[in-house]
């Protein structure tokens, strides 16, 4: 009776542990552990610190600001603190840069202004007027007056554009209001350039048509330029005019020539005080007028004649060799390209 009940565990045994031993056969490890339960661990709680809001925290998060980090997170923490009304002198000064490095001209240009009139400085005032505001004819109201300054400069009509510089719409549009800080502006439709100067009534305006050729307008309080001429890879060339009027516009003086290389060659035409003098330059741009005696004596070249030879035109304390007419002579503006 023992015998049959130990055979009987015996044979139970067997057949337990049977189904593991195949198992063990015929699977990997991997696929054992595939079939065992896993046990998981909960993921980690993460939190996100918390923004800076006090003037502290805001501060001391620029502080921590490296380079790379957005621009426009350092924006945003420094118009907090000019919300907060406890900007200093500093802060003017970034984020009047951070404006001008993401194109926000018009925020550099009050930043700076703001930061002159709290703290006066010869540096601000050249910082606020080295800014150029860029405008296109997206701007109705810029484009409207873009369009009268060209027109007039096409017409050479100095007295519209005087009035042009006197008006409320430029005062707004291009001073920003501020009379005794030139404001520079660049206006572009297409292939045309306007490049505006500003400071009170006094305006240096230059128009670059697209074409090569460059108009210009400028007055300085006592008397007006107004004149053309082509550029060449940004030196002038070509045909030149220049117009002098006075103050109210009227015209005293006209001058037309050419210029090579920086120095007018050829004919050189001068319209002053009712009477045209003409004079003619060599291809090196030197006088190819006779000179008078009475000219050399007192230190001057002869440059140019009225009709018959009874009148001429010269420069004061010049030499003959050294003599050339070139686009500052002629009362050209320097160029600059703004773009």
């Amino acid at each position: 009776m023992r015998k049959n009940k130990l055979t009987l565990l015996i044979r139970i045994g067997i057949f337990v542990l049977a189904p593991l031993a195949f198992a063990s056969c015929g699977q990997s490890p991997a696929d054992i552990e595939d079939i065992l339960p896993v046990q998981t661990q909960a993921p980690a709680a993460t939190s996100e610190p918390a923004a800076p809001k006090t003037e502290a925290e805001l501060r001391q998060a620029i502080s921590e600001m490296g380079e790379e980090d957005s621009l426009v997170l350092k924006q945003e923490y420094y118009e907090r603190l000019l919300s907060m009304d406890v900007f200093g002198e500093g802060d003017y000064v970034e984020l009047a840069q951070i404006y001008g490095e993401s194109g926000n001209w018009e925020g550099q240009r009050r930043m700076l202004s703001k930061v002159l009139r709290l703290f006066p400085s010869q540096e601000y005032a050249e910082q606020l007027s080295a800014v150029i505001i860029r405008r296109d004819s997206s701007d109705p109201e810029m484009a409207v007056l873009a369009g009268q300054i060209t027109e007039a400069l096409k017409q050479e009509d100095a007295l519209t554009i005087k009035n042009l510089v006197l008006s409320e719409e430029w005062r707004r549009l291009l001073q920003d209001n501020m009379d005794a800080i030139e404001t520079r502006t660049l206006y572009q439709n297409g292939e045309e350039v306007l490049q505006i100067a500003a400071r009170g009534t006094e305006a240096m305006i230059l128009w670059l048509d697209g074409q090569g050729q460059v108009r210009f307008y400028s007055e300085s309080g006592t008397g007006i330029l107004l004149g053309s001429a082509s550029l060449d890879d940004g030196v002038y060339a070509g045909d030149v005019k220049v117009i002098y009027s006075d103050a109210e516009g009227n015209v005293e003086k006209s001058i037309q020539g050419t210029l090579s290389d920086g120095v007018c060659v050829g004919q050189l035409t001068v319209f002053y005080q009712g009477t045209e003098y003409v004079g003619n330059f060599r291809e090196d741009g030197s006088t190819a007028e006779e000179q008078l005696e009475e000219v050399t004596e007192q230190g001057g070249v002869l440059y140019a004649y009225g009709p018959g030879n009874k009148t001429y035109l010269y420069q004061e304390n010049a030499e003959l060799v050294d003599f050339r007419i070139g686009p500052a002579f002629l009362g050209l503006p320097e160029y600059e390209d703004w773009r």
